[in-house]
């Protein structure tokens, strides 16, 4: 408005306190991805594996059930509900969440640098730091939502049912679903945030996180057989996480050798995950900036 007019006011209303202020920019986020309707409809499509797996828990826990749909089993029990079934859970849901974060994940940071909007943001009272929190705690939000807190419903619902101090015998169970969950958005996240600052473009961001989950294994297996070593599996960022998550739902190592998932070490598979990790950062220190330099 034209300022002879002297209708301006400053702003006299409630200030966001500084420890909850980057959550400003989540809030934001949501918005901008919730308004679209494809993103939407997928992120509900995300909870229709947790609506089977819990009708497996009931329905492994009725025998009325099981009689009814004539589901009378001669050898092992199919739906037996242990830390096979909820790795093989926690796994779909991890991929289902990558694929919502490579979808939503380019459009945090690019459209900042796009519009030249990242330094208008940082000479706000918000730090670096606090930036990178408020973007990351979007695709923690996300994936928490699609994959800790239903696969902790179902171990917590097999609980309920099984009784007999199940809960207790498995509570580390609970303990790997946690760290499992918490390790994949450390991962995702700061991928996705480096693939946003430094493509603006966000088509090619998103191919560019395909192609570290999808690219790695090729390198992997060719690696290995020009060297016949199996250390070429250092640049596969999905198989370090699969080693890490079978150590920690404690498969066994007969089985995971049958799976060809024990060709890594568990210290050098979470060597990879910190590596990838700390190259994240390092590029997203490297590209966030209070200033551009334009060079004409």
């Amino acid at each position: 408005m034209a300022v002879y007019k002297r209708s301006y006011r400053a702003y006299e209303g409630s200030t966001t306190p500084e420890r909850r202020r980057f959550l400003v920019l989540s809030r934001y986020a949501f918005f901008g991805l919730f308004d679209s309707r494809p993103f939407t409809a997928f992120f509900v499509l995300c909870f229709v594996p947790f609506l089977l797996a819990f009708a497996t828990i009931y329905i492994s826990h009725s025998p009325s059930v099981k009689l009814l749909l004539g589901m009378q089993f001669q050898g092992p029990n199919p739906l037996a509900i242990n830390n096979y079934f909820f790795a093989f859970f926690l796994g779909a849901q991890s991929w289902l969440g990558f694929l919502l974060i490579t979808w939503c994940g380019p459009q945090l940071i690019a459209a900042d640098l796009a519009n030249s909007a990242l330094p208008l943001i940082l000479s706000r009272p918000i730090s670096r730091t606090e930036y990178v929190i408020g973007k990351l705690t979007v695709v923690a939000t996300l994936l928490t939502a699609i994959m800790l807190l239903p696969t902790l419903i179902l171990f917590f619902l097999q609980a309920g049912l099984e009784g007999h101090g199940w809960l207790w015998s498995n509570l580390w169970m609970a303990g790997s679903i946690i760290v499992a969950s918490i390790m994949w958005i450390a991962v995702v996240g700061l991928i996705a945030l480096a693939s946003s600052a430094w493509l603006k473009w966000r088509v090619a961001a998103s191919a560019l996180m395909l192609a570290i989950f999808f690219v790695g294994p090729g390198l992997a297996t060719a690696v290995n057989l020009t060297l016949d070593t199996n250390w070429g599996h250092i640049f596969d960022l999905g198989y370090a996480v699969k080693v890490i998550w079978m150590g920690m739902f404690r498969v066994p190592f007969e089985t995971m050798h049958r799976l060809r998932i024990a060709e890594l070490s568990l210290p050098a598979a979470w060597m990879v995950v910190i590596g990838f990790c700390a190259a994240s950062l390092l590029l997203l220190n490297r590209r966030l900036k209070a200033r551009e330099v334009v060079r004409g």
